[in-house]
């Protein structure tokens, strides 16, 4: 089984869905990976979500990929945005070292952070990253965060696409549970011991270069450089084919073996 192509676990950000993703996705299968993306716990537009975390979202995940681990395949996680919290829990118990301990074939072989949370630090949350204060793209309505006008306007210069395709990208958003922004971390990026590359996009206003950097380094990541914004996969397709570019790249390493090639994009 080792010498099959690893399973592709695309984690998605808040407010996302994983048919934002197709410009990754696509280009992945045509490669003849897998690609497991499903649609996460912390996000919808119902109750259903209300009170859900990441260890909801990691549980959301490990239905679809469990069933491939046990058949002896290796993983590869991909985590966006918000997506990088469950992108590391995912790993916890699930490495291949953790389960050949467990008597367990297969496993997570390596984590890619994609412009994503990849925090250092237990009890920290992406609301207290943030100084406890909601950014001016979503806000408070019950138990949901819903996005703002501002999130999507001409004005907000991480998702530089066409105002008619900002429109129809509105419409398809979702809201994200209150929780899952709020909830403390008590498996961090840092507690990772499979191999990780973080992703830096230069260009994130979101989610500062220079603070992507430091998580990056302070969770010990392999550190690649692309010239994009918070969405590379929304922007342009040559954005999007950079970031499946990196992705085959490290789904292709044997670690340990074969040397690490730094980006710089």
């Amino acid at each position: 089984m080792a010498s099959q192509k690893p399973v592709i676990v695309l984690i998605h950000g808040a407010f996302f869905a994983p048919v934002h993703y197709r410009n990754l996705i696509e280009p992945l299968r045509s490669q003849g990976y897998i690609v497991l993306s499903p649609p996460m716990a912390t996000t919808g537009i119902d109750d259903s979500i209300a009170g859900k975390t990441y260890v909801d979202d990691v549980k959301r995940i490990l239905e679809s990929l469990l069933p491939y681990l046990d058949e002896g395949r290796e993983a590869v996680v991909v985590g966006h945005s918000q997506g990088g919290i469950a992108a590391s829990a995912l790993t916890e118990g699930q490495t291949i070292e953790d389960r050949k301990a467990k008597g367990l074939k297969g496993g997570i072989r390596s984590v890619i952070y994609l412009t994503a949370l990849a925090i250092p630090t237990k009890g920290a949350s992406l609301m207290s990253m943030l100084g406890g204060t909601p950014p001016p793209i979503y806000k408070a309505e019950g138990p949901f965060y819903v996005l703002t006008e501002f999130a999507l306007s001409n004005t907000n210069s991480d998702i530089p696409i066409p105002e008619e395709e900002q429109a129809a990208l509105a419409k398809s958003l979702v809201h994200q549970s209150k929780a899952s922004i709020e909830a403390p971390v008590q498996f961090t990026a840092a507690d990772v011991t499979v191999p990780k590359t973080y992703i830096v996009c230069t260009e994130d206003k979101s989610l500062p270069a220079s603070l992507q950097e430091t998580l990056a380094r302070a969770t010990g990541c392999d550190i690649v450089r692309i010239p994009a914004t918070h969405f590379p996969f929304l922007e342009s397709n040559d954005s999007a084919k950079k970031v499946v570019d990196v992705i085959v790249d490290v789904a292709g390493k044997r670690w340990g073996l074969v040397s690490r090639r730094k980006y710089t994009g």
